[in-house]
């Protein structure tokens, strides 16, 4: 069986000095049949090309303004060559075996469209690296919502996020933090829906995928570091406030009759990035 291309789509805004770390765990991917796409979001610094040594093709894509990540990864999936995509964030840096093994996930059943990996901190703690599908309980009790501070309803929170598995399993979500897909099924449905800013195209992708009558997996036997979290208090407003919208747009866009429950989110979603602000600071 040919070795099927994985072309490698990295979205850069003012990624100059983390970049760097995740080039130099690709180029020791154990994975030769390779290409690297780095699509620049309009950066206020822009990579210096000369700076960097890749040791697989690449090309580099400087657009002229932020379009969001979805709209990002759309481009670059529109200039690669692949029968499969790594999404890849510029702060992931994954093991060299990481691309070949969910690789083979993808080879092993046309009906799986995506994989992702286990995801750990610079530690190597693991972090959460699938999740259920966003609706009303789960999004009503997840860890970030004030109500799973309350102790007889916290039990809750893990609905949202599973626990960490060990073994290949079937799931509902991945991260576009590491997530690998079948070229022709991205293609297929559209590819990332370009309304979500950033944030919670994962969640749209993955559902539009499985309701297209596609898998998605998790393979924890790839890993993938994931040095995520640093920013200030600024930057962390900006996030969490734009986390909160794509997750709103994410419910109206699925559940548009549950206009009460919409209502009710909505509040929710102020008050978690009230508190989660004032945890920052």
């Amino acid at each position: 069986m040919a070795t099927p291309k994985i072309s490698v789509i990295i979205v850069l805004y003012n990624s100059d000095e983390t970049i760097r770390g995740t080039i130099d765990a690709l180029n020791r991917s154990l994975y030769g049949n390779r290409e690297l796409i780095l699509i620049d979001n309009a950066s206020d610094i822009p990579l210096r090309e000369n700076d960097i040594f890749v040791s697989s093709p690449f090309n580099y894509y400087k657009l002229p303004r932020n379009t969001g990540f979805g709209a990002g990864c759309n481009y670059g999936a529109g200039k690669s060559h692949g029968e499969y995509i790594l999404f890849l964030n510029p702060d992931a840096r994954p093991q060299p075996n990481a691309l070949k093994v969910l690789a083979e996930v993808l080879n092993s059943n046309k009906s799986i469209a995506a994989v992702g990996p286990q995801l750990l901190a610079p530690n190597g703690t693991p972090m959460t690296s699938y999740r259920m599908t966003p609706n009303f309980s789960r999004l009503l009790f997840s860890r970030n919502s004030p109500l799973s501070k309350i102790p007889f309803v916290s039990k809750f929170s893990k609905i949202y996020t599973p626990p960490v598995r060990d073994e290949l399993v079937e799931v509902e979500v991945i991260p576009a933090t590491a997530m690998m897909v079948r070229s022709s099924a991205f293609m297929e449905i559209g590819g990332f829906d370009e309304r979500y800013f950033m944030y919670a195209e994962d969640f749209d992708l993955c559902l539009m995928l499985r309701k297209a009558g596609y898998k998605i997996y998790h393979q924890p036997k790839a890993k993938v570091y994931h040095d995520w979290g640093k920013g200030s208090s600024a930057e962390i407003k900006f996030l969490k406030t734009e986390h909160n919208k794509s997750i709103y747009r994410f419910y109206r866009k699925h559940y548009p009759r549950h206009i009460v429950r919409s209502i009710i989110l909505s509040l929710l979603l102020r008050l978690r990035t009230f508190f989660s602000i004032i945890k920052k600071e």
